[in-house]
């Protein structure tokens, strides 16, 4: 195993000056003390396949870059990957962590095919790659042999194990709660206490387990997996059923990760959906590293994309006031919730309700009541 600091110091010690990624809480201590401007510049990523964009065009400009991801983004690294790295031939080393490897967990089936597939797709994109466990070969040795790859112009993976990089960069003293902001908790609650009988989708994460906690409903979608695309899933229910509301929670990094989803919301204009975005300026389920966004706007953005109404709120009582209007009105609205971090997890709904069943009551929540189409929300 090696630390935190000692992951850092090999990078620099081997030429790489530049991190990009989108974080898992595999990297949880590296991640922190690039946070904080420790070891090479770190540039926070929306979604895998835009830091390997980042990666070559930084090795383009002479910097030798390292991207972090998680292998269940791996999907989206493969565009880039095929149309860009490698007939360009731009050199860049990737670290994937191996969530779901050798085996993925009961409540995290999400995992299971990216725990296998990886090293047989790298294989077939003749991309090397070398494994770093706890108890292996050195993240020194393993870049050494990656070396022979970048010299070649080629990309060269390091497949990560559970454990095998240490969580022990300290974490900074939490601040006293005094943010007036509201948190998960409070925003969740304040949400099932106003949609009625809408039908309410949350992304991965820990808004799912906070959703779950509070109140489980046959009603509720809880997605585990697929960060960023929430907000399609709820575009192609309403589209589906105009009879029903529909609720998304979803959150910033979710949103930026595939932000363009907002646009085929507003150019297909469903009136009965309500985007609500928890933005809390991190990524809470993985360490709390920044989403390095904090500039961007996402109520303009949504009304830039057709949205009808858009507003930000920072208290409780404006998002009750919000959500009322909302649920009145035809959509699509977006609610921006500029809300505190931090805040216990909660249980996985997983660990009570299979993926499977979650999928097919929400389903058959859908079909109970249905009408033909053409019998929905007033435009």
């Amino acid at each position: 195993m090696i630390s935190a600091q000692g992951m850092l110091d090999t990078l620099t010690d081997h030429g790489h000056t530049l991190v990009t990624g989108v974080p898992c809480s595999y990297f949880a201590g590296p991640l922190r003390l690039l946070d904080r401007g420790v070891g090479p510049r770190y540039i926070p990523a929306v979604n895998e396949g835009s830091a390997i964009a980042i990666a070559a065009g930084a090795r383009l400009g002479g910097e030798l870059p390292v991207v972090l991801a998680q292998n269940s983004g791996f999907g989206n690294m493969i565009n880039p990957l095929t149309s860009l790295v490698l007939p360009y031939r731009i050199a860049m080393t990737v670290m994937v962590s191996m969530r779901g490897w050798p085996t993925a967990s009961a409540g995290e089936p999400q995992h299971h095919w990216m725990g296998r597939v990886v090293p047989s797709w790298l294989d077939s994109l003749g991309i090397g790659h070398w494994m770093l466990t706890a108890d292996g070969p050195s993240l020194a040795e393993l870049l050494r042999l990656a070396r022979t790859a970048l010299d070649d112009g080629r990309p060269a993976y390091i497949l990560v194990a559970k454990g095998a990089i240490a969580d022990d960069a300290p974490a900074e003293a939490p601040a006293p709660r005094c943010d007036p902001r509201p948190n998960r908790d409070e925003v969740v609650a304040t949400v099932l206490a106003e949609v009625g009988d809408a039908h309410v989708l949350s992304t991965t994460g820990y808004l799912s387990r906070s959703l779950f906690n509070h109140r489980d409903r046959v009603r509720n979608f809880y997605m585990q997996g697929s960060m960023g695309h929430v907000s399609g899933i709820a575009l192609g229910a309403a589209l589906a059923r105009p009879e029903s509301r529909f609720v998304v929670l979803d959150g910033d990094g979710a949103v930026l990760m595939h932000m363009g989803a907002m646009a085929t919301i507003g150019a297909n204009a469903p009136a009965n959906l309500t985007h609500v975005i928890f933005d809390n300026g991190v990524y809470d389920s993985t360490g709390g590293q920044s989403t390095g966004c904090s500039y961007t706007d996402l109520a303009s953005v949504a009304l830039a994309c057709g949205y009808r109404d858009a507003r930000t709120i920072d208290t409780v009582g404006a998002l009750r006031e919000a959500l009322r209007s909302a649920l009145a009105a035809p959509g699509p609205t977006a609610i921006v919730v500029r809300g505190a971090a931090g805040g216990a997890a909660g249980e996985r709904a997983s660990n009570s309700v299979t993926i499977g069943e979650i999928g097919a009551r929400f389903r058959d929540s859908l079909a109970v009541g249905a009408h033909p189409p053409g019998h929905g929300v007033p435009a």
